[in-house]
């Protein structure tokens, strides 16, 4: 009776335990996160002021997104990385100008005095947005860190998102800098960076980029057969002597395949 009754009560706890799991980051989302994403997408509407700084940026990102997707063989390079952490710096410079004719001030000392304090939420971000940008453009003028992850912070959806959403909350009274906001860029973040890499992939490729992008798979399945060739050679054992021909065979003929089509595609030129 006791060990039906303490199953009972833990089939009950469960029961109201999971529910809430799951309720309250519904709720959240609902009543919190999804309104923020909302008053951030839908500010600049309410400041046409910020769309003279949206509006060539947002278009220069399409553009941009444009330009990678018909050349899918071309990636970012370190100097274009540097060239989009400066961006940053510009771009917080210009805010700092929108506050310094908005505030009626002749004197840009008396400005600067009277606006930098740490309860001033627009500086912080502004100042932050700033520091970030010179941070990034370090990172790509030294190359300090790998690649990858490089050119995924400094790539245009990044600083464009970065900087729409410190544009946002430098010309809106109504957004504030809590966490709220911060994972709302975030996801709005999540959204854009999924929307143009859909974009990119369904934008057709020229002849060139396609040919190019032929060409890494010839080079490496080129590789690949040496590889497995030298690796026939060296083997100590029948079996595993022909178990290398094979996969050089393999890709020998793939890489014939690659062939064709690279030339099937520079008779279209």
């Amino acid at each position: 009776m006791v060990v039906e009754n303490a199953t009972v009560m833990l089939a009950g706890s469960i029961n109201q335990t999971a529910p809430s799991f799951i309720d309250a980051p519904l709720a959240y989302a609902k009543d919190t996160l999804i309104p923020r994403i909302t008053d951030m997408m839908v500010a600049p509407a309410d400041n046409p002021d910020a769309l003279w700084t949206l509006g060539p940026m947002m278009l220069s990102l399409v553009l941009m997104q444009l330009y990678f997707g018909r050349n899918k063989d071309e990636d970012l390079g370190w100097n274009t990385a540097f060239g989009n952490s400066i961006a940053l710096t510009f771009i917080s410079v210009s805010l700092l100008r929108g506050l310094f004719l908005l505030s009626g001030e002749t004197d840009i000392m008396m400005f600067l005095t009277s606006i930098f304090h740490w309860d001033n939420t627009k500086i912080i971000v502004i100042v932050l947005l700033f520091a970030y940008g010179m941070l990034l453009a370090a990172i790509s003028f030294f190359h300090w860190i790998p690649e990858k992850l490089a050119f995924f912070m400094m790539n245009g959806i990044s600083i464009n998102v970065t900087a729409y959403v410190v544009i946002v909350l430098v010309n809106s009274e109504n957004i504030p800098l809590d966490w709220h906001t911060v994972f709302a860029g975030m996801l709005i973040f999540v959204g854009v960076y999924s929307v143009f890499a859909i974009f990119r992939s369904i934008v057709p490729s020229s002849l060139n980029s396609k040919i190019k992008l032929w060409q890494r798979k010839k080079f490496i399945l080129d590789v690949k057969v040496r590889v497995c060739e030298r690796k026939a050679r060296e083997a100590n054992s029948d079996e595993k002597k022909a178990k290398f021909n094979r996969k050089a065979r393999d890709y020998k003929v793939r890489a014939d395949a690659c062939q064709k089509v690279i030339d099937d595609l520079k008779k279209e030129l």
